[in-house]
């Protein structure tokens, strides 16, 4: 009888620090290599290229790894063009959402981030 106790609480033991490390996984913490896919007026496509934060990213498309910008006031004076590569992070909302855009419209992912472009 002890012993069945002791295997019972090794395992659950055992699942909880299993569950702890996949929540910990999927934190929206540090910076992270990414490409400016497409662009127009206040629309961006963004493609991860850092293997450890594709899960940030959804498949759309021909493209996997992707994510549109939901801060494109903030966004934009970064002064990327399509094809750029540069580095940013995950932030949980736009610090600027007043500015000026225009009305074209690019279909983008339904997944949308807010990131802030780091040096």
């Amino acid at each position: 009888m002890k012993q069945h106790y002791l295997i019972r609480s090794a395992v659950i033991v055992l699942l909880t620090t299993i569950s702890v490390q996949c929540n910990t996984s999927k934190q929206l913490t540090g910076s992270f290599k990414a490409k400016l896919v497409a662009t127009l007026c206040s629309q961006h496509i963004v493609q991860i290229e850092d293997p450890e934060f594709y899960r940030l990213g959804t498949a759309w498309k021909e493209y996997k790894h992707v994510f549109a910008v939901g801060n494109h006031c903030d966004f934009a004076k970064a002064g990327l063009k399509a094809g750029d590569t540069f580095t940013c992070t995950i932030i949980e909302k736009a610090e600027e959402t007043d500015c000026i855009v225009c009305e074209a419209y690019m279909e983008t992912p339904d997944l949308k981030r807010y990131v802030k472009v780091v040096p």
